[in-house]
């Protein structure tokens, strides 16, 4: 089956529904969830909000790019970060996402410059 014709049938599924949840994903396209929650954290080109039970959805954008995604892992001919660039290309995307662990950890040390400039301060204030 080419390019086309999946993206076909998959337009076809996800065109009844704005939103799916993960277990829909993983089903219509046959992956697992840990492999969903792998590729979101490797392509931060697809996001998947949040219902107000936090649960995982996924709109029907999504589903289109990870299914461009798998298609282009199973190539194997494209480095992760090729695919992520291939993706933005063909959806008109740009990332500027940080994973989370690096946002994290620049807001930590952001925290202890504070508290340190913080403590210069007071000690400054205490002197004079």
């Amino acid at each position: 089956m080419n390019q086309d014709s999946k993206a076909r049938d998959i337009n076809s599924a996800i065109s009844k529904k704005l939103v799916f949840s993960a277990a829909e994903v993983c089903r219509l396209l046959k992956i697992n969830q840990e492999t969903l929650q792998a590729w979101e954290n490797e392509f931060p080109v697809f996001f998947a909000g949040q219902t107000a039970g936090g649960q995982a959805v996924y709109r029907q954008k999504d589903i289109l790019i990870i299914s461009r995604i798998k298609d282009l892992l199973e190539e194997g001919t494209l480095t992760n970060a090729g695919i992520k660039r291939k993706i933005e290309e063909e959806f008109g995307l740009k990332t500027d996402h940080i994973p989370p662990e690096k946002a994290l950890a620049t807001i930590s040390q952001i925290k202890e410059e504070l508290i340190e400039l913080l403590r210069t301060l007071e000690k400054k204030q205490k002197k004079g």
